[in-house]
């Protein structure tokens, strides 16, 4: 079972989700330029799950180690860090602190992927931010593995038919992955499974973005292309 505090850091179903695919839940936090942050955070997440680094590198480094995570950083640094996850194909949930209100700065900083733009530390919904951060991650986490199970099933299937697994796609990079499902349609009814994981990660994907754009701009998708699918689906609803 987690403990409290780690669900108050990710939501339950999510975690659950997590915990049937045997991956650790326990989230953690990679800080960046951040003593103020940190002396906001360490209270609500405790210093277990805090990690402090001098440098964009090792936050990257530390991100590619920890499944569940999130990143804090001040804006000094958030440019280099970006700049760095990016170059090391890390896709993690940011969170900037910037005290100053500099909207073109912070419409700069959302352009290139930041989830929540701070100015008040002292704010009451902490949690939530951090929850919507660890969530995303999580969400990301499945994905991959969701996708790696569907390419290890279809890998059997094309032994059991005789053929070399040679001639199945290997993409399987993080940084622009393919729509799902990944691999042919089999005797274990993955297109099935595809669709319902798929359409799962978008309602989610959606509860955890301030608007329809940019949960189109996280699923890789335009915003037309989303609209239409979301009509698709309530029209198969109804």
């Amino acid at each position: 079972m987690l403990r409290p505090m780690t669900e108050a850091l990710i939501s339950s179903e999510v975690a659950s989700v997590l915990e049937r695919h045997g991956i650790d839940a326990n989230p953690s936090f990679q800080v960046l330029d951040g003593d103020d942050l940190f002396s906001v955070i360490e209270p609500l997440v405790g210093r277990e799950r805090l990690q402090v680094h001098t440098s964009a590198l090792s936050v990257a480094r530390a991100v590619r180690a920890k499944r569940i995570t999130g990143v804090l950083v001040g804006r000094r640094s958030a440019g280099v860090l970006l700049s760095t996850l990016a170059n090391e194909h890390q896709t993690v949930g940011v969170v900037v602190h910037q005290p100053e209100a500099d909207e073109s700065a912070a419409a700069a900083l959302r352009s290139q992927g930041v989830m929540e733009i701070v100015a008040n530390l002292d704010r009451p919904d902490w949690i939530e931010i951090l929850r919507r951060i660890i969530d995303y991650r999580a969400l990301l986490v499945l994905e991959l593995q969701h996708r790696c199970e569907s390419k290890r099933l279809a890998e059997r299937e094309l032994e059991l038919l005789g053929q070399p697994p040679e001639s199945m796609s290997d993409d399987l990079t993080p940084h622009q992955p393919p729509p799902l499902p990944v691999g042919p349609m089999s005797t274990y009814n993955l297109e099935e499974a595809s669709e319902s994981f798929e359409t799962a990660y978008i309602d989610r994907v959606q509860q955890l973005c301030a608007s329809a754009r940019e949960a189109a701009e996280y699923l890789g998708v335009s915003s037309a292309t989303l609209s239409r699918r979301l009509r698709k689906e309530a029209a198969h609803g109804a």
